[in-house]
């Protein structure tokens, strides 16, 4: 009878090596990658819609009826001054203070009309229906930040407590990013409006050439102020 030497046998499996690591990472990150790129592809509307109403959004009490001093800051003097001019109606004792020192637009130049900022705008406001001796002018600031200052200042010499703002829809979040901090430190409650505009729209403006425009240098001009102010 033959005896078989019983064997016992002992397997090693050998470690991944760094190659294959690299392999298995690559494959991973592209895996990843096309889960993220469709991600954004399928929620790319409420993304991008994200992206417009951030711009538009502030932090603000509601009004109260001790609210009668509204400051409506330079620029797009057509579009905020008809804005003003419906928080008029709806504010009928209230004051309104057209701020802004820009120089004219080249057009109106053209036209030998020499208005700053704040003149466009009251001039807007009058035309639409405002009586005259509502609206006013503050016209010494040529920025957003200028026009804080010159309006705390007004607030300050002026012993205001409640105030509101107005301007672009799309100008909201910087508007109270430069108002907020400092207003609040000198007890100044802030109110904050905005007003439509036909370069902006929050929910499509990446689809016309002047939504892409106004949105990027809006990003652009926070992304500066934080850096600055």
């Amino acid at each position: 009878m033959n005896i078989q030497d019983k064997q016992t046998y002992t397997y090693f499996h050998s470690l991944i090596t760094l190659k294959q690591l690299r392999r298995i990472w690559k494959y991973v990150v592209l895996a990843l990658s096309l889960a993220f790129f469709i991600s954004i592809f399928i929620y790319r509307q409420s993304i991008l819609g994200g992206i417009g109403h951030f711009l538009t959004e502030a932090e603000s009490s509601a009004a109260t009826p001790s609210n009668q001093t509204f400051f409506v800051l330079g620029g797009n003097g057509y579009e905020r001054g008809k804005g003003a001019a419906l928080l008029a109606q709806e504010f009928p004792s209230a004051q309104f203070i057209c701020t802004g020192a820009g120089d004219t637009l080249n057009e109106m130049r053209a036209m030998g009309l020499n208005l700053t900022s704040a003149q466009l705008t009251r001039k807007c406001m009058i035309e639409t229906g405002v009586d005259s001796l509502r609206v006013f002018e503050l016209g010494e600031a040529t920025s957003t930040y200028e026009e804080s200052e010159e309006i705390l200042t007004y607030c300050i010499n002026h012993n205001l407590k409640e105030i509101s703002v107005v301007s672009s829809d799309f100008h909201l979040r910087r508007m109270s990013m430069v108002f907020g901090e400092k207003f609040e430190e000198k007890g100044i409650l802030v109110h904050f409006f905005g007003t439509e505009t036909k370069d902006f729209k929050a929910e499509s403006w990446w689809t016309f050439e002047a939504g892409l425009i106004t949105t990027f240098n809006e990003y652009i001009k926070i992304v500066y102020y934080v850096f600055k102010y």
